[in-house]
């Protein structure tokens, strides 16, 4: 009996230090967006998809799941990558409009997102990220999930008494 207590205290201490030599103790973190930055990602997912219908609610606004994906969706390079496309689309709105983004009309809004859409870089890895994490908002709703996609969220429903 002790020496079957031996060989597996063994076989645990030898499978630990094999397992300890492949773990990452690195946690990177990921500098913020300001709250203006936030915003204006949600202006821009807005002009994209419009979320204000009641058809299709979510359990979180918008912004906030932008925000949860911008936090665990993407690595420190990746949101370095991000943050500049940002800052490159401010730039490409300020050169082109006199006006804010926001008192742009529709039409304005369709051409700078098309355009930016379209470009190459960090501008493009911006536009195609935003779109990418609104239209993932949308498709993940409850309503949009049930009724368009045939999703059940339990599976295997039972039938009762079916005639065989």
């Amino acid at each position: 009996m002790r020496r079957r207590k031996a060989l597996q205290s063994i076989a645990m201490g030898i499978g630990g230090v094999a397992t300890l030599s492949h773990c990452n103790t690195f946690i990177p973190t990921v500098s913020q967006l300001q709250e203006k930055d936030e915003q204006f990602i949600g202006l821009i997912s807005e002009s994209i998809l419009p979320s204000k219908s009641i058809s299709f609610p979510t359990p979180e606004p918008r912004l906030e799941f932008l925000a949860n994906q911008l936090e665990g969706g993407l690595t420190s390079t990746q949101f370095e990558e991000y943050k500049s496309g940002l800052e490159e689309f401010k730039k490409s709105i300020d050169d082109s409009f006199a006006q804010a983004f926001d008192k742009l009309s529709a039409y304005q809004h369709h051409e700078i997102l098309t355009k930016a859409l379209a470009s190459e870089g960090s501008l493009g890895f911006f536009m195609q990220k935003t779109r990418q994490w609104s239209l993932r908002h949308f498709i993940t709703s409850e309503n949009y999930m049930t009724n368009y996609l045939g999703y059940e969220f339990m599976p295997n429903r039972y039938l009762g008494c079916v005639r065989v």
